[in-house]
């Protein structure tokens, strides 16, 4: 495993040894492990969210498709298209 250097502001400081203190975590690098795991989730996420909106792009909605989303929305309170 590697090791780095990062340089963090108190507030920061603060919130990792307080987790670690509260036993959330066991050590400052296991907090910043979770850290990591979670930004590269959402970086996951993030990019299927963008291929989902490339294909949307490439091939809009139906009319039909328009139309059952309008009814879902109408049914559900939400703005869906």
């Amino acid at each position: 495993m590697s090791q780095i250097a990062v340089r963090l502001s108190e507030d920061e400081l603060r919130l990792l040894d307080g987790a670690v203190e509260e036993g959330a975590f066991g050590s400052r690098a296991e907090a910043v492990r979770a850290g990591i795991r979670l930004l590269e989730a959402q970086v996951r996420e993030a990019r299927v969210a963008d291929s989902y909106r490339a294909a949307y792009t490439a091939t809009p909605l139906t009319v039909d498709e328009t139309h059952v989303l309008d009814a879902a929305a109408a049914l559900t309170g939400d703005a869906m298209s």
